[in-house]
């Protein structure tokens, strides 16, 4: 009997633990283990999220409009942004009492952060050394000023920082070389030698009286005319009126500095803000302040010692013949440092480079008396 119940004792002790582990097979190896070659692929677990803690940041002044060098910064330009803690610049502003009132040191751009370095709280700190202007120019080069004029000066589309080259026209006459004035000369008449007086010790030959020259009597030459078969004295019909034109280019290359007068013009300003109107009272938008400059009447170049000699040769002939010199500048590609070798213009070279005709002289033309046509009637409707 005792035997019986060991057996029975035993048998359920070999059931358990087959049981636990076929459950401990199904859970180590998964449900694929029992498949057959081997079991699939085991089931990856499923990560579960965690929570991303947000980074810190840090509110900091940044530009809310384009702000030029010089200019007084005023609350308006400026804002709050958030910026990430980890890349704030150690320069950073967060205080708008530190920069309102004070000026850009530099163009700021919108958007851009307004560091501690970028801004000064008078003109004087822009150029503590010199002038700032100096401060632009590379070594080796000069800057000079010249004239500008839009219709010379690719209408108003020149900018600081540009590259130009000039052109040079000029309005050539001729003049005597001795007298170094303008031809023909005129005629005059010279009276024979005095006889001189011997009583008051003159001698004669000694004085001869001169005649003014009489307008318009210009030197003239002497022509054979083939109706009569003699020979005339011609002489000119007018002062000389056919100036030669020739125009040629004379600087490449030169880098723009300023465009206008430096000073305060450099320098632009807001207008005052304007008191706050009544809550109570619905006002339209007001709008926003614009600065509208005069167009500048001077250019300024970054130029060689030796062309900046060249601009002033032409600047003096400007002066002393205003009307005979012009010039004319051309904006350049930008990036374009080539130079490039040219060729005077003149008529000469207009009727052979482009094959232009010289009118024939004919014996019919046109007729200028004629009155001017009548614009065309209005149909009736």
């Amino acid at each position: 009997m005792a035997r019986s119940r060991l057996l029975i004792v035993v048998a359920l002790v070999l059931i358990l633990l087959a049981a636990g582990g076929g459950a401990a097979y199904w859970f180590i190896l998964g449900p694929g283990a029992n498949q057959g070659g081997g079991g699939g692929p085991a089931i990856e677990p499923t990560p579960i999220p965690v929570t991303a803690t947000p980074e810190p940041v840090l509110y900091v002044l940044v530009a809310s409009q384009n702000l030029d060098r010089g200019m007084i910064i005023p609350t308006e330009a400026i804002a709050n942004f958030p910026w990430p803690t980890a890349i704030v610049p150690f320069n950073a502003v967060t205080d708008t009492a530190v920069i309102v009132g004070t000026r850009a040191r530099i163009p700021i751009d919108r958007g851009m952060p307004i560091l501690s370095n970028m801004v000064v709280k008078s003109l004087a700190q822009l150029s503590p050394n010199g002038s700032d202007a100096a401060a632009q120019i590379p070594a080796g080069l000069t800057a000079i000023t010249l004239p500008y004029d839009k219709r010379n000066g690719v209408a108003l589309g020149i900018q600081a920082g540009d590259h130009v080259n000039i052109i040079v026209t000029l309005w050539v006459v001729d003049i005597d070389e001795n007298f170094q004035t303008l031809l023909p000369n005129l005629t005059t008449n010279v009276q024979p030698p005095s006889p001189g007086s011997p009583e008051a010790g003159i001698p004669a030959g000694l004085v001869a009286l001169i005649q003014p020259a009489v307008p318009g009597s210009g030197v003239g030459r002497s022509e054979r005319e083939p109706t009569i078969g003699q020979d005339v004295y011609v002489v000119p019909s007018e002062p000389q009126a056919r100036s030669r034109l020739v125009t040629q280019g004379i600087i490449q290359d030169a880098t723009v500095l300023r465009m206008g007068d430096f000073g305060q013009s450099l320098f632009p300003t807001l207008p005052p803000p304007t008191p706050s109107p009544d809550p109570a009272v619905t006002q339209p938008p007001a709008p926003l302040p614009t600065n509208t400059p005069l167009p500048p009447e001077s250019m300024t170049l970054m130029v060689s010692p030796q062309d900046a000699l060249v601009i002033n040769y032409v600047k003096e002939l400007m002066l002393k013949y205003p009307g005979a010199v012009q010039l004319t500048f051309t904006l350049r590609s930008a990036g374009d440092t080539s130079v490039a070798s040219t060729e005077s213009v003149t008529m000469q070279y207009m009727f052979e480079r482009f094959n232009i005709s010289v009118p024939s002289k004919l014996n019919y033309g046109l007729d200028k008396s004629l009155p001017t046509p009548l614009p065309p009637a209005t149909p009736i409707p």
